[in-house]
């Protein structure tokens, strides 16, 4: 197993459970994620390791697999392009999920945890004006979704959204106006909180400037962290603590933020990464380096990028034996 390399490794662990054990004992550890993005053409996906600068092709299990939609736990869930057609996708044990067709717009999309759990709950979010919000909800197994439309008390602002996340039971959001949505599955019933702070005011009012400021909404052991920024300016990181927002530290404590435009992840004392934000951009010009901002060097790497995030690409877990 030492001596394979990775594409041959992830094929190797996928045999049975004892090649998977003997995978993980020579394993290096590794805790911070990795980059997946879809090619402009072809039929296949990109891993990246960001830490290794080592690039991955894959091959995808069908055509016109185009559009990513979120990413966890290992599992890719995918929409084909100019379709209905939803898919989870486990790029390292090759397994595929069809879903029930889609025919609702939605704005936020998320899944709970992998698809072959039980408790995996699948959520779609549409604001449908300032008061009015659709959200669509899907079980694996179940043969179609379940749609059900809210009226809001507090107004929806649809224009910036943070994406969604899943902690403690339920589904968040939050919005420029300063408005946390929460989405309870089991019950089926939304609850809203607006706070009124001065960040979130700086916030609203940056919405229509030449550089409108992007939110990123994640969870660390169950607390929401919120994140908002543009391009090389230093990113600004808060954590909802007994239903106050407090700024995190210069440092940020030794946390990683792993941000990215449809879902956002965290870690903590990450092995050179941490007080770092990183972002799922890189190139060939950057020496193949992710674009990242350091709280320690108090700037952005590399240099002054005008892009943070693709449409394209995500963060993913690395295989399950490099974990």
């Amino acid at each position: 197993m030492s001596l394979l390399s990775l594409e041959d490794s992830i094929r190797a662990s996928a045999v049975c459970k004892a090649w998977n054990e003997a995978a993980k004992s020579v394993a290096v550890v590794q805790k911070y994620l990795w980059v997946v993005s879809i090619p402009l053409c072809g039929n296949s996906i990109d891993l990246f390791d960001l830490l290794q600068r080592k690039m991955y092709t894959m091959n995808l299990p069908k055509t016109g697999l185009t559009d990513f939609c979120y990413s966890k736990d290992g599992w890719l869930l995918i929409r084909k392009s100019c379709s209905l057609e939803f898919l989870f996708f486990n790029p390292y044990s090759r397994k595929l999920i069809s879903l029930p067709e889609y025919d609702l717009k939605f704005h936020e999309i998320a899944f709970s945890s992998a698809p072959t759990s039980e408790t995996c709950t699948l959520v779609t979010l549409n604001p449908i004006s300032e008061y009015i919000v659709a959200i669509g909800t899907f079980y694996p197994g179940a043969t179609e979704w379940i749609t059900t439309t809210f009226q809001c008390y507090l107004a929806f602002d649809p224009n910036i959204l943070s994406n969604l996340v899943y902690t403690n039971n339920c589904f968040y959001c939050f919005t420029s106006g300063g408005v946390l949505f929460e989405f309870d599955p089991a019950s089926r019933t939304v609850k809203q909180k607006a706070w009124k702070d001065v960040i979130f005011h700086e916030i609203r009012n940056n919405e229509f400037s030449y550089q409108p400021k992007k939110l990123y909404l994640m969870e660390h052991k169950g607390e929401l962290i919120l994140m908002y920024t543009y391009g090389s300016e230093k990113p600004v990181v808060y954590k909802l603590v007994s239903s106050k927002w407090e700024e995190m530290s210069s440092t940020l404590d030794g946390l990683t933020i792993f941000a990215s435009m449809w879902c956002s992840e965290t870690g903590m004392d990450v092995l050179g990464m941490k007080n770092s934000v990183y972002f799922p951009k890189y190139g060939i010009r950057n020496n193949m380096q992710c674009v990242s901002y350091s709280y320690d060097d108090a700037r952005s790497y590399p240099g002054q990028p005008n892009q943070l995030c693709s449409d394209g690409s995500f963060w993913i877990d690395p295989p399950p034996f490099l974990k």
